[in-house]
């Protein structure tokens, strides 16, 4: 079997000899006759539960929209486009509008990457800001059930109308991303984002599961504290196709979003495999180790104990966040970390908790453009030129005979023993 697997904004090549092949977990991708552009006003000009924007929005209202940061591939400038024509229709003056980069605890875009992200003349019309925990302006909305204390940007909250957008897709602790977490973590300072994330311990804090997932539920808390407005947000393929559009109401959005992101990503599997090689879905999904090791943590379920995976990520940034290192270097297992921070919750370090239990249970074949020396020390990952001769030394470790999964799209594909 010849296969193709996503790397950056290429692909690497993967052969597997046919009587060790067990499966190829692919999307099933949904063929869209309609255009994106016709789904999108369709959104528009349909949403669910709300009024449309052209009755939201009027003159003299100010209006806060957020958008993903670069580590997302949500397609703004397609969803922005039609916004900001829909609120020149409703008599929005453009100097009234602030669009909102929503980096979480990530690093505030550069002008170029707020460039790249809503594209040139969006940049330069617009008024645009960005997260920042460090510098930014919050203010208190409320506080949720379990006692986190929800801070939001102040720009954002004292916004007349305020819109989301977003998309739908996987999140491995906070079930799926879109909608409510453009909030939280979106545009909510750093201790908020740290107490949420503390909550991902729990048993329901999941790929793929809302009900009674403790992260989800606060995220939910937060939007609806801050308040939202209208939501817009999409499901792609693994082409970064749009097949999905929907605007409206925030939970209708998340609701019909997760459903038609199961029904293309979610598969069914028999048996673990021996050997899973498996790609972190290519840019922008893999363009730094911190976002990447998402497609690691989907082969975890589905491969057998002491099994072998083959990463195939090329993390063209680097690492992608500091304290996800130092937690590297300075924890020897997971459940240090765990007991670390139960007592401090620290974000970056949830990162190298899960990574520290991958590796505690599986040997880890890296294909990557990071530092060799480096991915072996500090991340305990073995380096490989590509995912070739990464299967060569998992048959090596396990046998002619180990069965082989191969997960193309990792970061966006869930798999369950069934």
């Amino acid at each position: 079997m010849h296969l193709l697997l996503p790397y950056g904004k290429h692909t690497v090549p993967l052969d597997v000899p046919d009587k060790n092949l067990l499966d190829v977990i692919l999307p099933k991708e949904i063929v869209q006759p309609e255009r994106p552009e016709f789904l999108i006003k369709n959104a528009l000009e349909k949403p669910l539960g709300t009024d449309r924007l052209t009755e939201l929005a009027g003159g003299g209202d100010k209006v806060a929209i957020v958008v993903d940061d670069y580590t997302r591939p949500c397609p703004t400038q397609k969803l922005l486009s039609p916004v900001l024509e829909k609120l020149r229709e409703a008599k929005v003056d453009v100097s009234d509008i602030l669009i909102i980069v929503a980096c979480g605890t990530h690093k505030p875009p550069s002008p170029d990457q707020i460039k790249e992200i809503l594209g040139e003349k969006i940049a330069r019309t617009y008024q645009v800001t960005s997260n920042d925990i460090t510098n930014g302006d919050y203010v208190t909305v409320g506080t949720t059930k379990r006692g986190n204390t929800i801070e939001v940007l102040r720009d954002y909250v004292e916004a007349d109308v305020k819109i989301l957008l977003g998309d739908v897709e996987y999140h491995y602790f906070a079930g799926y991303g879109g909608t409510r977490k453009s909030i939280l973590p979106g545009i909510s300072s750093n201790n908020t984002i740290q107490r949420n994330h503390k909550l991902l311990f729990h048993e329901h804090a999941q790929t793929g599961v809302l009900k009674d997932n403790p992260i989800h539920m606060e995220m939910n808390e937060a939007m609806h504290l801050a308040g939202c407005d209208f939501a817009f947000n999409v499901v792609m393929d693994s082409a970064h196709q749009i097949v999905g559009a929907w605007a409206g109401k925030p939970e209708a959005v998340l609701d019909i979003g997760s459903k038609l992101v199961d029904t293309m990503y979610k598969r069914e599997v028999k048996e673990r495999a021996d050997i899973v090689v498996v790609s972190a879905s290519g840019y922008p999904h893999d363009i730094d180790l911190y976002q990447a090791y998402k497609g690691l943590h989907t082969a975890l379920p589905v491969i057998n104990k002491n099994g072998v995976v083959v990463f195939v990520a090329e993390c063209l940034k680097g690492i992608g966040n500091g304290v996800y290192v130092d937690y590297m270097k300075n924890y020897k297992t997971s459940q240090e970390i765990t007991t670390a921070l139960k007592e401090k919750f620290v974000m970056g370090a949830h990162k190298a908790y899960y990574h520290l239990k991958a590796i505690e249970e599986h040997k880890v074949f890296c294909v990557s453009s990071l530092n060799t020396n480096e991915l072996k020390t500090i991340f305990g990952l073995t380096a490989v030129a590509n995912p070739n001769k990464g299967l060569t030394q998992a048959f090596a470790l396990l046998g002619n005979d180990a069965k082989v999964r191969v997960i193309p799209q990792g970061t966006t594909t869930l798999l369950v023993l069934k």
